[in-house]
């Protein structure tokens, strides 16, 4: 009996570690398909969007979940999402905490790599890892973290803007209708 409530529960794989070599190399990049403001008071506004499987698609129609959910960063949030462009690595991220704050090296890489960690599971943030450091990784590790791989001088990938039907593209659709119906 045992095994059925293991199958159902599903067992939990072990963590995968990285040494500090390598966590200290990662650099973090904001979710492209994600938008983000800054509010009245300067602080980045991340807009979420609704889970749209099955699953939330269900959920939210039981419950009338909104379509999305904005996230407010404080202060530091704020700093610290402005730096994830994939340029900055871990250690340079904990490195301007430590300077800004005025904290301890050690007080800001905890604090940080537990933020990140945060935003990483709501998928806010993903990490690129230099090539010669993902060349590291046994394939355990590349399968499990979905390791992508960057080169340090390229360019971080661009988040690509929604246009908005505007009232010119409606002009547009009520011409095009509009000759479609003269015909």
């Amino acid at each position: 009996m045992s095994w059925l409530i293991e199958k159902v529960r599903g067992r939990k794989k072990p963590p995968v570690v990285l040494n500090r070599v390598q966590a200290t190399a990662a650099r973090p990049l904001r979710n492209p398909a994600l938008a983000h403001h800054l509010n009245d008071e300067g602080y980045v506004v991340v807009t979420l969007p609704r889970r749209e499987d099955t699953t939330g698609r269900l959920l939210s129609w039981v419950f009338m979940v909104p379509e999305s959910r904005p996230i407010v960063l404080d202060e530091i949030g704020t700093m610290i999402w402005g730096l994830c462009d994939g340029k900055h690595s871990f250690a340079d991220l904990s490195v301007a905490l430590a300077e800004r704050y005025t904290i301890t090296p050690r007080e800001a890489e905890v604090s940080l790599a537990e933020f990140l960690r945060r935003l990483g599971k709501r998928g806010m943030i993903a990490f690129a890892l230099p090539k010669d450091v993902a060349a590291t990784l046994t394939d355990e590790q590349r399968k499990v973290l979905g390791v992508v791989e960057v080169d340090p001088e390229a360019e971080p990938p661009q988040r690509k803007k929604r246009r908005r039907r505007g009232a010119a593209d409606e002009e547009e659709a009520s011409d095009e209708s509009t000759d479609a119906a003269q015909e």
